[in-house]
């Protein structure tokens, strides 16, 4: 159970959401709570959490490496990583970095895995090459059932191919399942005896029937007599094969001459070149859609598999009108804390005309910080909110150390002691600022590596140091110097 909580919340985390709980409630159930309002993205994120994310590679049925093998993603755009646009739409590339046994088992696998089909200029030979086929949750413990009408419709799909899914034209439904290495029967509206006793053959190391919602109920339980357990697969997407989702299908990769040690031509595998650097690409008709598969298909192998299949029992939403409540409940607080910070500062220093400047800058920061942040799309949610009062903290200790230094001694001073004062009051300030901003700003870089949580209370701290730094503490110096000269007699 912490495993699972830990690897959604790495995925939730990843994703940038914010607002975000990951929870375990007794041994076999997990409460996620986003803050979000998009039914789109709330499927799409539904989707992503609930995806246990076996990752597998394969090719004529063997298996080639798994999302365990893969050490490093890279997500540099030198090395080929991002979105671009093609000549049919745009393309999206993650590059990563196979352990040395899964590369050596990869390059054994493709090796010779082409076909020549003649020369093309300059004597140059040409291949066709297999492909290699990616799985998410490849149901490996199944047997697909799959209706005729059903089967025939899907092979003029995979023909046609759909860029969105990445299903190259001219795929093949045998191949398909040939490279799955997923047991399947293709079914009239009766099983036939000869398929009874496959099923039964099956049943003994297969534990699921995968079924098409549109399987008769007298299919279904002919299944369960023979002691599969049903699962049925539904298919929201048209133009796509039922097979390829239930399937996990994700992708369909022709291997290169150069992969399959044939350009330049390697003859014995034992001397085959070991590939370790290796990439994924995809494309989509927008580069909305490429950015989103992209990310998506990265957060799955940064997060890892799930140790178990998990399932959605309920969603529920909450009313916004509880938002205004806490807005409304924040806002009392502040209040609150505002009045007592500006007694403390009364019994510190007992006079208005000292006490009132100090809050009214510290007002005045909090509001740039909270407009600042909202221009660089920075959403204020509970840790954003801790960051600008955090902000605010160190504001008001900038400030009293200022007007600490400016009242120093009892006697009138020059003007050019006032400014060494306010210089040697900035030192203090930009050493404790810099200081802040290096322990925080390695948190907004590894936001994507598990720190998403406190990115928005590091982003939102960092934006009002530096708000305090350029506009509030210069402001207030200036203030704060024009108060404390009227308070002493003229030199």
């Amino acid at each position: 159970m912490e495993l699972i909580t830990s690897i959604i919340s790495q995925r939730v985390d990843a994703f940038g959401l914010s607002d975000t709980k990951v929870n375990s409630l007794g041994e076999d159930l997990v409460a996620v709570q986003i803050a979000e309002t998009d039914p789109e993205r709330i499927a799409q994120i539904e989707a992503l959490l609930k995806t246990q994310a076996r990752f597998e590679a394969m090719i004529d049925g063997n298996l080639l490496f798994k999302g365990s093998d893969i050490r490093t993603i890279s997500k540099d755009p030198a090395s080929g990583y991002g979105v671009f646009e093609g000549a049919g739409g745009w393309e999206w590339q993650l590059p990563f970095t196979l352990s040395q046994h899964a590369a050596t088992t990869f390059s054994q696998g493709v090796f010779h895995k082409c076909t020549p089909i003649g020369f093309g200029q300059g004597a140059q030979a040409q291949y066709d090459c297999d492909k290699t086929y990616f799985f998410i949750d490849r149901p490996d413990d199944g047997v697909i059932i799959i209706p005729r009408d059903v089967f025939e419709s899907d092979r003029l799909l995979l023909l046609s191919g759909n860029i969105e899914e990445n299903i190259p034209i001219g795929s093949n439904v045998e191949d398909l399942m040939a490279n799955s290495a997923v047991p399947y029967i293709v079914v009239d509206s009766n099983l036939s005896a000869q398929q009874l006793t496959e099923l039964e053959s099956f049943a003994q190391s297969k534990q699921k029937a995968i079924v098409h919602p549109s399987a008769p109920q007298e299919l279904r339980s002919e299944l369960t007599l023979i002691g599969f357990r049903v699962q049925e697969v539904q298919n929201q997407k048209e133009n796509v094969p039922w097979i390829w989702i239930a399937l996990g299908a994700r992708q369909a990769i022709s291997i290169t001459p150069g992969i399959a040690n044939l350009d330049p031509y390697v003859d014995d595998i034992r001397n085959a070149k070991i590939f370790s650097q290796l990439s994924i690409t995809g494309g989509s008709p927008t580069s909305e859609l490429a950015t989103k598969d992209l990310k998506s298909l990265q957060v799955l192998l940064e997060s890892g598999a799930l140790p178990i299949g998990i399932e959605s029992i309920s969603k529920e939403t909450i009313s916004p009108f509880l938002g205004k409540e806490f807005f409304l409940m924040s806002l009392l607080i502040g209040v609150v804390a505002l009045v007592l910070v500006s007694i403390v500062l009364f019994i510190r220093y007992k006079k208005p005309q000292l006490t009132f400047p100090i809050i009214f800058i510290a007002l005045s920061e909090a509001l740039i910080t909270v407009g600042v942040s909202t221009l660089l799309g920075v959403r204020l949610d509970l840790a954003s909110v801790t960051g600008v009062i955090a902000a605010i903290g160190t504001g008001l200790n900038d400030q009293i150390v200022i007007l600490d230094e400016l009242l120093k001694g009892g006697a009138a001073i020059s003007d050019s002691t006032y400014a060494n004062r306010v210089k040697r009051a900035f030192f203090i300030i930009i050493a404790a600022a810099a200081t802040i901003v290096a322990a925080l700003f390695p948190i907004v870089l590894l936001a994507s590596y598990g720190f998403g949580k406190l990115a928005g209370f590091a982003l939102t701290t960092i934006i009002g140091v530096f708000t305090g730094i350029l506009i509030s503490r210069p402001a207030f110096s200036v203030i704060a110097e024009y108060i404390v000269k009227l308070e002493r007699p003229k030199q």
